[in-house]
């Protein structure tokens, strides 16, 4: 079966550097071919409809979340053999858990992620945003993810989570090489290598942190962890420290790509940054549709639990699912136009958070924070150019990121 260019459907999901939104219309090509499509180049089943996708995340179906424990090692033993201790502790994720692990973790950690704590942060956010736009303004160009987005991210989630700021240099390479070990298909041993290295420095820090909070309770999540009780059950050290590097990598590293695509994708829109500019108590709902539109968010990988059959298809127990996100916030059939973007447009349907038991725990904050920043941005600022001719897309699919963007900032008016 053809695409819409003459080849083959199928692609590997290692090319999105070399396809960059490309990538979306591989999604289309095949949402609208077979609703549930046996890839090669994946070794797993792609699915891309938005009914499908939100069935595949409802929880009712024979699909583990205990995904990246099973695919990192599924046929692939040396794999875990390069990282020990990141493959020891990834069953204590959350994001890593089914029901009735998932459930406990899930409402512990929501005692300490409330969003009472989320709110606490919300002035030291706005702060450091105009404090940023500040050194913009005055520099006049800037590349788009270290001078402005991780300047804002990383320092409102070590802020919130109660680190030291001195390690905000440091959280760029525990994202990337985190996410290289786990996040890219067919990782590489020094992708291996790095992502053990980069989990053992957190895992020492938070332990020490935790620890810390034990004696000396701060208005911070690490306190919200270990005074976290549901009944008399508590969170483990290494639940916790886990719990922890999901909320900072999540909590920082997807918002910032967010900021950066957002920036491009704006960069393109003159009367979407008007309408930002002039309907600032409308920016939640623009912030959701952009987030749909230039889908950030990819996907997430499920486990087959049973032999079960699907639109026809006979999925095996140990397969690889992978529900496409990016392909379900654009499909015509939920989305009128879905290649345009519309502030106008109902975006409750959207599942850039993902639906489900798994729904982002770190939304409302991701949410505070693109808010803050596109208001206070298109306030003060006409346009955000971006000065590349061709942008170059990271090789992770989950989490879509452009890692390098150079930009200049026009004043407005």
């Amino acid at each position: 079966m053809l695409d819409h260019a003459g080849g083959a459907l199928d692609f590997d999901f290692n090319t999105l550097p070399e396809i960059g939104n490309g990538f979306l219309d591989r999604l289309s090509a095949i949402r609208e071919a077979e609703p549930v499509f046996w890839s090669e180049h994946q070794r797993g089943w792609i699915v891309t409809r938005h009914a499908d996708v939100l069935e595949g995340f409802s929880g009712r179906m024979p699909l583990s979340t205990a995904r990246l424990v099973e695919t990192v090692v599924q046929g692939f033993p040396e794999r875990a053999a390069k990282m020990p201790t990141l493959m020891k502790s990834l069953p204590d994720w959350i994001i890593n858990s089914d029901p009735p692990a998932h459930t406990r973790m899930r409402t512990l950690m929501n005692k300490a992620f409330s969003h009472k704590v989320v709110q606490s942060v919300r002035n030291f956010a706005q702060g450091n945003i105009e404090a940023v736009l500040d050194e913009m303004e005055a520099r006049g160009t800037a590349e788009c993810n270290e001078d402005i987005a991780r300047q804002i991210t990383g320092k409102t989630i070590l802020h919130l989570l109660g680190v030291p700021q001195e390690y905000l240099p440091k959280l760029k390479d525990w994202a990337a090489s985190m996410l290289g070990a786990l996040a890219v298909v067919n990782a590489t041993d020094e992708q291996l290598a790095a992502g053990e290295r980069s989990v053992i420095e957190i895992f020492e820090l938070f332990e020490r942190e935790i620890e810390k909070r034990r004696t000396h309770p701060q208005d911070d999540v690490f306190t919200g962890l270990v005074q976290a009780v549901d009944g008399g059950d508590r969170l483990t050290m290494a639940e916790m420290v886990g719990s922890s590097v999901v909320l900072l990598l999540a909590g920082h590293d997807t918002t910032l790509n967010s900021m950066v695509m957002g920036v491009e994708a704006l960069s393109r829109h003159p009367e979407h940054r008007a309408q930002i500019a002039a309907n600032p108590e409308g920016v939640d709902k623009a912030v959701l549709e952009l987030m749909r539109y230039f889908a950030m968010s990819g996907g997430q990988t499920r486990l087959v639990m049973e032999d079960f059959e699907w639109h026809g298809k006979k999925l095996k127990k140990g397969d690889a699912v992978y529900l496409m996100i990016a392909g379900a916030n654009r499909d015509p059939r939920v989305f009128e136009n879905p290649e345009v973007l519309d502030f106008s447009r109902d975006v409750f349907q959207s599942m850039t958070f993902a639906p489900g038991i798994h729904h982002c725990i770190g939304h409302v904050l991701a949410r505070m924070q693109l808010n803050e920043f596109f208001s206070r941005t298109y306030k003060r600022f006409e346009q955000v150019e971006v000065l590349e001719r061709k942008l170059v897309y990271s090789p992770v699919w989950v989490f879509r990121a452009i890692p390098k963007m150079d930009v200049r900032f026009h004043r407005r008016g």
